[in-house]
């Protein structure tokens, strides 16, 4: 059996406009929020036997600003940015978890996406805000996820 801990991160709040909404960058407010929720995870990931070793974000504007200031509060090093977690469904963020190698990621994409991913694995209804952290728990067995996984911790700056 094979247990994953994952750390989903919405990302900060972002500009209203931009050119397209792909380019739409985090605001003054976004980014100190997300720093808050850089040295929530910084201080839980600190308790784990294994730290943080990757990072999987939408290609996004405002989440890979929100994945670039968490990774580098975090000491995160390995970082993959994919332009079709932009607009998809929580299945797909599963599958990315389910394919990595590594046993314990951030991933940081948008709503509604990541509240449906945490409500799905968690059976816990979740609405995630901009700048949460859902820190959740997964065990693996070779035919797939066991559910419900653990929602080990919910970080809110509201």
């Amino acid at each position: 059996m094979i247990r994953k801990t994952i750390f989903v991160v919405r990302h900060g709040h972002a500009v209203s406009h931009a050119e397209t909404d792909f380019a739409r960058a985090l605001t003054e407010k976004g980014i100190h929020a997300v720093k808050q929720t850089a040295d929530f995870i910084k201080n839980f990931s600190e308790n784990l036997s294994q730290k943080i070793q990757a990072c999987i974000c939408s290609a996004a504007e405002r989440t890979s600003q929100t994945a670039k200031i968490v990774c580098s509060h975090c000491r995160i090093n390995c970082v993959e940015t994919k332009k079709e977690l932009y607009s998809t469904y929580s299945g797909e963020w599963l599958k990315q978890v389910e394919e990595s190698p590594f046993e314990t990621l951030l991933l940081v994409g948008h709503n509604p996406t990541l509240s449906e991913l945490v409500t799905r694995l968690s059976g816990q209804r979740t609405y995630m805000s901009p700048s949460d952290c859902a820190i959740v728990s997964l065990e693996f067995k070779e035919d797939g996820i066991i559910y419900p996984a653990e929602l080990v911790a919910f970080h809110n700056n509201e």
